[in-house]
């Protein structure tokens, strides 16, 4: 068995860098490709621009739903079905996760780089639980992918549509002749 953990840890390891070795040069490219087009203004990149920010808020808000309605039927199901405790535990357990994505929701609405902030904390704070209770290798493979990636995912998304807003909102101030005919596209639409 270890031979197997031992010969999986080294694909793991080799696959890890060969993928570092391609994606970090790929973003960096990216980085400057971005920073490049991003100088010149267009109303095709305005509305190009509003139509990314809203798909990133919301894939934003789908990972949160997504997610939070996964543990809150999870949280459900193992405490009814595996522990036993009785219908009224088993609701009040499921009814957290709910609040949580509807609070997440709400200040995402309207503070995207809070909610980002308070995401990634809550990413850290699963990672010191797991620490803290010594989560087994399946354990966290499901917080990894159901619970910390998500909300990673959300955070970075939330963060990039509000940067993304904000140098909108500046490119349209320094160029105003963009920000009517924008406007008056989007309300043809």
């Amino acid at each position: 068995m270890s031979i197997i953990l031992a010969g999986a840890l080294i694909l793991v390891g080799l696959v890890g860098a060969a993928l570092a070795i391609v994606a970090v040069p790929a973003l960096f490219g990216a980085m400057a490709y971005d920073l490049v087009s991003s100088r010149e203004v267009s109303v095709a990149k305005v509305a190009d621009t509003r139509l990314r920010i809203a798909t990133e808020r919301n894939v934003a808000r789908g990972f949160v739903i997504a997610g939070g309605l996964f543990w809150s039927v999870a949280s459900f199901a193992g405490l009814y079905v595996f522990q036993e405790s009785g219908l009224q535990y088993a609701l009040m357990a499921a009814f957290i996760p709910l609040v949580a994505i509807a609070a997440t929701l709400i200040i995402g609405w309207y503070f995207e780089r809070v909610a980002a902030a308070l995401l990634v904390l809550a990413s850290m704070g699963v990672v010191a639980w797991g620490v803290i209770y010594q989560f087994e290798a399946g354990v966290w493979g499901i917080m990894a992918v159901f619970l910390i990636g998500p909300m990673l995912t959300a955070a970075t998304l939330f963060w990039l549509a509000r940067r993304d807003h904000d140098a909108l909102e500046l490119a349209l101030s320094l160029q105003p002749e963009f920000s009517q005919v924008a406007v008056a596209q989007s309300g043809n639409n």
